[in-house]
C-alpha cells in the first residue's frame, strides 16, 4: 500500500491513534454460551475458530466475523460474543453495522469491557450520529478520569481527538455540497481493498489487494498483496479490468503513482528498505521497474506517494522522514536542470500538521495540490484536503473537500482526470467491502420538454359586478439575515447532552421501605429510585455542576452520601471532582 496504514497494528492505530488497549477479543465461556442446545459443540466450535482466525491477524477478520455471526444465531445474547462481533465490524466493515451489537453487549453487562464506551462512540460516529458519538466518547473520559479504568488513561487524548472530528462532522454535513458521487462501474471494486485510482491516456489504473485463498498474503497485515490493474472501455462498451505485471515478483506491494515524462512512470515499491519511489516504463505489456529515485529516496525512510504536474518541473511526495511536522508529511522537490533535481523541501506547518499527511495529488496545470490528511478540521480517520497555488507560488491554507467527499471513515487517493472529473477511495458503509473507488456523479442529460401548443380561448364578457364585501390582505414582514456557522459552545453542548449531577443517599441488595429511607433523609425533595447491576440505588436532586451537587450533598444530612453522574437514566459512577468537558 502507499499509505501510512501497511503494518498489522494499522486498523488498530486508527481506530485509537496508537492505542492497542482492550482491542483483543472477549473470551467466551462455553458454560455461559450454550446450554441444553442440540447444536452447541458446533457453534462453540465455531467461536473458537473464529478467535483464532482472528489473532492470525487483520486479513482474517472478516473470516472470523462470519464465524461469530454464525455462533450468534444459536445465542444471541451472550455479551462477550456480542462485544466480539462489533469489534470486528468495527475493524473490517461496514462499520456502521458494530453499533447494535456493541450497545447489546453493554445491555447485558454494563461493565463488559474499560473501553466499551469508546467504541460504542466510534460506532455512532460512522453513522453520522455524532451527538450520541460525542455523548460516548464523554462517558469514557469520566469514567477513566474517576480512576475506575486507570490503564484506559491513554484514551483521554485520543477521546479528545474523536470528539473534534465529531463536532467538523457535524459543521461539514450541515454545508454538504451539492454534488453526488457513485461507485466506478464494472469490476473495478471487490470484497477487497481497492484505492490509488490514477486517469492516464484515458485509461484507469488503481490498485487492489484481491486474491484467491491459496494465494500469497503480506506477512505485515495477512491481506493478499497489492497489485496494479487498469480498467478500459471493450468494444462492446462493458468495463475490462486486467492485472498489470510488472518485474516485481509476486510477494511485494507495488503501485503506479504518476506519470514521470513521456516514458517514465513513478512506482511505489515496499521491498526495498521502508518503501521507496522508482521509476519504470511499459515494455511488450510488461511493466519494468527501474532505477530508484535517488533524490528522494531515503535509506531509513519510507518514501509512499507522489504526484507531478503537467509541466514536470517539480515532483510532490509523501515521507516519514526524521525532522517533520508529524509522522508522515509532504515534501517537494524542483527541477534544477534537464538531469539534476533539488533537495527535497518540506512543504510546510500549513499543509503539514502533528498528525499523518498522505496521498499527494498535483493538478495537470500546478495550481491546485490535493493530499488526505488525519489533521486540521478532518471528521473522521483520513479526510481529502485541497490548497490553491498563490500568486507568490506558496500555497494557500488548505480546506476540506467536505461532505459527501469525506466521510467519518478514511478517504484517501484523490486524483483528477483532465476534465477535472475527479476519483478518490473511501473505507465507507455501502461499498462492496473494504476501500472502494468513488468518482464524481455525471449528471443526466437534460431533455428539454416540448411545450403543448396553447389555444386562446373565447373572451367572454360579463357584466360588472361590485362587490360589497371587504377583502382583508395579510401583511407579511420579510427580514433577510446572514446566517453565521458556529460551533455549540461546549456548556451548550452539556446541557444538550444531558449530564446530570445526583447525590446517592443509600443503596441496598433488597428495595427498602420508605420508613428507612426517610430515617436517612429527612429533606423533602423527590426519591428516585434505580436498579442497577442488582442494587437498589436511591438518589436526589439534579444539578449541572458538580459543584452545586457537592453543596447540596453536604447539607443533604446524609454522612455518607455522595454525588453521582448521570447521563439521562445511565449512572456513569461516582463523581469525585468536577466533569471537565472537553
Amino acid at each position: 500500500m502507499i499509505w501510512k496504514f501497511t503494518t498489522a497494528v494499522f486498523l488498530f492505530v486508527f481506530l485509537l491513534s496508537g492505542n492497542l488497549t482492550g482491542q483483543e477479543l472477549l473470551p467466551v465461556k462455553k458454560s455461559e454460551f450454550v446450554d441444553n442446545e442440540p447444536n452447541r459443540k458446533q457453534a462453540f466450535a465455531q467461536v473458537k475458530e473464529a478467535s483464532e482466525l482472528y489473532q492470525k491477524g487483520i486479513g482474517y477478520v472478516p473470516q472470523s466475523l462470519n464465524l461469530f455471526l454464525s455462533a450468534y444465531n444459536l445465542n444471541n445474547n451472550n455479551p462477550e460474543l456480542n462485544y466480539n462481533i462489533g469489534l470486528c465490524y468495527l475493524i473490517s466493515g461496514p462499520r456502521d453495522a458494530a453499533l447494535s451489537y456493541l450497545l447489546a453487549a453493554k445491555s447485558a453487562n454494563a461493565d463488559i469491557s474499560a473501553d466499551i464506551h469508546f467504541l460504542i462512540g466510534l460506532a455512532y460516529k460512522y453513522q453520522n450520529n455524532f451527538s450520541d458519538a460525542i455523548i460516548h466518547f464523554k462517558m469514557n473520559k469520566e469514567l477513566i478520569q474517576q480512576n475506575k479504568y486507570k490503564e484506559q488513561k491513554e484514551l483521554l487524548p485520543i477521546s479528545d481527538k474523536h470528539i473534534q472530528e465529531c463536532r467538523s462532522g457535524r459543521l461539514l454535513m450541515k454545508n454538504s455540497l451539492d454534488l453526488e458521487i457513485q461507485p466506478v462501474e464494472g469490476n473495478v471494486n471487490s470484497e477487497f481493498d481497492e484505492f490509488n485510482p490514477q486517469i492516464i491516456d484515458s485509461n484507469l489504473f488503481f490498485s487492489s489487494r484481491r486474491g484467491l485463498e491459496n494465494d500469497s498474503r503480506s506477512p505485515e497485515d495477512q491481506k493478499f498483496f497489492e497489485k496494479l490493474f487498469k480498467a478500459s472501455k471493450s468494444e462492446v462498451l462493458d468495463i475490462e479490468v486486467r492485472e498489470e505485471k510488472n518485474n516485481l515478483g509476486e510477494n511485494v506491494n507495488s503501485t503506479l503513482l504518476s506519470k514521470f515524462d513521456d516514458k517514465q512512470f513513478v512506482f511505489y515499491n515496499s521491498n526495498s528498505g521502508a518503501g521507496d519511489l522508482f521509476l519504470a516504463e511499459k515494455e511488450r505489456g510488461k511493466w519494468k521497474i527501474g532505477r530508484a529515485i535517488k533524490f528522494i529516496n531515503e535509506k531509513d525512510s519510507r518514501e509512499s506517494s507522489a504526484s507531478l504536474p503537467q509541466s514536470g518541473d517539480e515532483i510532490y511526495f509523501v515521507s516519514n522522514r526524521k525532522g517533520g511536522f508529524g509522522d508522515c508529511d509532504i515534501y517537494f522537490c524542483k527541477k534544477e536542470s534537464e538531469s539534476k533535481w533539488s533537495k527535497p523541501i518540506n512543504i510546510g506547518g500549513d499543509i503539514n500538521t502533528e498528525y499523518d499527511e498522505g496521498d499527494v495529488f498535483i493538478s495537470a496545470d500546478g495550481t491546485k495540490l490535493f493530499f488526505s490528511s488525519k489533521g486540521h478540521n478532518t471528521m473522521g480517520g483520513y479526510d481529502i484536503f485541497k490548497s490553491d497555488r498563490q500568486d507568490d507560488g506558496t500555497w494557500s491554507k488548505p480546506i476540506n473537500l467536505g461532505y459527501p467527499i469525506n466521510s467519518t471513515d478514511n478517504d484517501i487517493t484523490y486524483c483528477e482526470d483532465q476534465n477535472g472529473v475527479f476519483y478518490f477511495a473511501s473505507e465507507r458503509s455501502g461499498g462492496k467491502g473494504g476501500f472502494d473507488i468513488y468518482c464524481q456523479k455525471t449528471p443526466e442529460p437534460v431533455i428539454e420538454e416540448v411545450a403543448e401548443e396553447v389555444i386562446a380561448e373565447p373572451v367572454i364578457e360579463l357584466p360588472e359586478t361590485k362587490l360589497e364585501v371587504p377583502v382583508t390582505l395579510p401583511l407579511v414582514s420579510f427580514k433577510s439575515e446572514a446566517v453565521a456557522i458556529t460551533e455549540t459552545p461546549v456548556k451548550q453542548e452539556l446541557v444538550e447532552e444531558d449530564f446530570v449531577y445526583r447525590v446517592q443517599i443509600a443503596a441496598a441488595r433488597k428495595e427498602m421501605d420508605p420508613k428507612d429511607l426517610f430515617k436517612r433523609y429527612k429533606g423533602g425533595d423527590v426519591i428516585d429510585h434505580l436498579f442497577v447491576e442488582n442494587w437498589h440505588k436511591y438518589t436526589i436532586g439534579g444539578f449541572l455542576t458538580f459543584k452545586e451537587a457537592a453543596k447540596y450533598r453536604d447539607a443533604s444530612g446524609v454522612k455518607d452520601a455522595f454525588v453521582v453522574l448521570f447521563k439521562g437514566g445511565y449512572r456513569l459512577g461516582i463523581a469525585r471532582r468536577p466533569f471537565e468537558a472537553n
